[in-house]
């Protein structure tokens, strides 16, 4: 028993040395361990945080990005993300003019409520040359309508990018009575105040010229024209008491000019189904056979699409025209025309 006791002790003494050893380990793989899980969790909590703190984007897709539509995205902070409601680029907007496609046609017919009034002096007789050389009024000493419809047609073709040919006329056939209002010289015949008189005008204006488109934008063309105009009018005087048609004096006068303008279209509005309100503004001047004539015209034109790549418009506006010629002082021709009117066109 003694000698079990002094082996145990001996066992003791020896085993004692290794135990501060093993407490180390043990003590400091627990703290590295501790401090390992300490560490996890800060970054855990700091990555949260992150995550929590960062406002979530989206992209748009392709699509919406090409159309400019915005999407925008809020948080649970209500700020905003990104983008927002579906609306248009200011690119996909723009007005845009219709394009007149080369090799393409266009036909107009337009009437015009025109305002007609004018003066003529023509003398042919050698007696009565006091009256001779006054000017005869249309309106006022022939009896003409201060009101009538004029129609008028066109057809123009593109055969050149910017280059296009046309061709318009308008025949026009007005007469009217009444009584002089003054005694006054027509051809070789005394008309005295108070007689009843009558008038028949005939007027035929044709037009054949070249235009160039010398601006072309997306909103807004700028066209140069020039064309040949005949004018032939033909004024006949009666006094009523002989048969319509028979007696009086005729009045022949023909004008050969060029015309030289610039037209200017203008987009003002474009729909969803790409119908396009345009306002149009012409002016020209002529001359050439001792003669000289204006034209202005201001027109709203509103074309819409169909089918088959044909496009069909409407045109209204005001127009004012003007010819005058002087031969001698014995022959005067001085017209004026002017009033609102409406046209319908085919672009094919």
């Amino acid at each position: 028993m003694l000698r079990s006791t002094r082996t145990l002790f001996v066992c003791l003494i020896v085993l004692i040395p290794f135990f501060p050893p093993l407490s180390y380990a043990w003590t400091a793989a627990q703290a590295a361990s501790q401090g390992h899980h300490e560490t996890t969790d800060a970054t855990r909590r700091r990555a949260g945080s992150l995550v929590q703190s960062r406002d979530v984007i989206k992209c748009r897709p392709l699509a919406e990005a090409r159309l400019g539509v915005h999407t925008w995205e809020h948080n649970s902070s209500g700020r905003p993300g990104a983008h927002s409601p579906s609306e248009k680029s200011e690119h996909g907007s723009e007005c845009s003019l219709p394009e007149h496609p080369t090799g393409g046609w266009e036909l107009t017919a337009d009437v015009l409520f025109a305002r007609m009034k004018g003066k003529v002096r023509f003398w042919t007789s050698t007696f009565f040359t006091f009256y001779g050389w006054d000017d005869v009024d249309l309106n006022s000493d022939l009896g003409l309508a201060d009101h009538g419809a004029m129609p008028s047609f066109m057809a123009m073709y593109k055969f050149r990018p910017k280059w296009s040919l046309r061709y318009s006329v308008m025949p026009m056939t007005m007469m009217g009575s009444g009584q002089a209002g003054r005694s006054f010289m027509f051809g070789n015949t005394l008309y005295t105040a108070g007689q009843p008189v009558g008038i028949e005008w005939q007027h035929l204006e044709q037009r054949f010229g070249l235009v160039y488109d010398a601006v072309h934008t997306h909103s807004s063309r700028i066209s140069l024209f020039g064309d040949y105009v005949r004018v032939n009018d033909r004024i006949q005087a009666m006094q009523m008491q002989m048969q319509m048609g028979m007696g009086g004096n005729v009045m022949d006068n023909d004008l050969n000019m060029a015309m030289a303008g610039i037209g200017l279209e203008k987009c003002l509005k474009i729909t969803h189904n790409e119908a396009v309100l345009s306002l149009e503004c012409i002016a020209a001047g002529a001359f050439l056979d001792d003669a000289v004539g204006a034209e202005a015209e201001t027109a709203f034109k509103y074309s819409i699409p169909m089918n088959k790549h044909r496009r069909g418009f409407v045109k209204g506006g005001y127009r004012y025209l003007t010819y005058k010629k002087k031969v001698s002082d014995a022959r005067l021709f001085d017209i004026a025309i002017e009033g609102g009117f409406l046209q319908a066109g085919l672009m094919f």
